[in-house]
């Protein structure tokens, strides 16, 4: 069997991101195409940095 390369689109903002998602959800696509935009979309959601809390009032002694 032929092996056939794509190329995963690199997804650096958000909203590149969210388009990516919308095409992957409203998409024909198949095959190798759709498995490429699947793994920009997961590593770029694996990418996010997600902001942490720097000061929110409660000290780790009095947390749950």
């Amino acid at each position: 069997m032929p092996q056939v390369n794509y190329t995963i689109p690199t997804i650096r903002t958000l909203q590149e991101l969210d388009r990516a998602v919308e095409r992957y959800k409203t998409s024909n696509l198949s095959g190798g195409e759709l498995l490429s935009l699947w793994q920009a979309i997961r590593d770029a959601s694996l990418n996010q940095n997600f902001s942490e809390p720097k000061n929110d009032g409660v000290s780790v002694e009095n947390s749950y």
